[in-house]
């Protein structure tokens, strides 16, 4: 996780924001100014296009992403936005896979820690994650559950091949261990 995290001064439009953006078509670029065709003039609303990036939901150049789109689905929107912030704020998740659920405060000591941010910057951190996660459905498994799911079964199976091969033949063990050995000194 990047310890420049955006938030929003205020997060008082920010579901409003996202409700329009599954209402607008896809913009070339989002910035600024399509925030403002979205009728958010306020400055406290600007922050919303730094959080899109951070999300993975624009690129650096504000140029929608695949993630932009999925949300623009209203079937899949919660599900997709859940999945983004499991991924941007992945060291807060390893720290508690319930942070969705946290309170303000519980997460402001989080992010103070994380970032080394006053007490006003962290409290504007909480609420800008407090507020997204209220807006993400975390309730049915995302891409990046499934993901960890298939790649931890799959890394299980090797392994439990591997042992079962080795458990069964001693001399198989020092071969694989000679031939891993091998390989990684010839940089394979």
């Amino acid at each position: 996780m990047n310890a420049n995290i955006p938030y929003m001064l205020s997060v008082s439009n920010l579901h409003r924001i996202l409700d329009a953006i599954q209402r607008a078509g896809a913009p070339e670029v989002f910035h600024l100014d399509f925030l403002r065709d979205l009728g958010f003039k306020g400055s406290n609303d600007r922050g919303a296009v730094k959080i899109l990036k951070y999300l993975g939901m624009l690129d650096e150049s504000g140029r929608p992403l695949a993630p932009y789109r999925e949300f623009m689905d209203h079937n899949k929107a919660k599900r997709v936005l859940a999945s983004r912030i499991k991924v941007a704020f992945d060291d807060l998740f390893t720290a508690d896979r319930n942070a969705n659920t946290k309170s303000v405060e519980h997460l402001k000591g989080w992010f103070k820690t994380k970032t080394g941010a006053g007490d006003a910057v962290a409290q504007k951190l909480a609420s800008t994650f407090r507020s997204l996660a209220a807006y993400g459905d975390f309730s049915a498994p995302t891409n990046v559950d499934q993901v960890d799911s298939s790649t931890t079964e799959s890394t299980k199976s090797s392994s439990e091949t591997q042992e079962d091969a080795t458990s069964s033949n001693p001399c198989h063990s020092t071969q694989l261990i000679m031939h891993e050995s091998r390989a990684s000194s010839q940089g394979l």
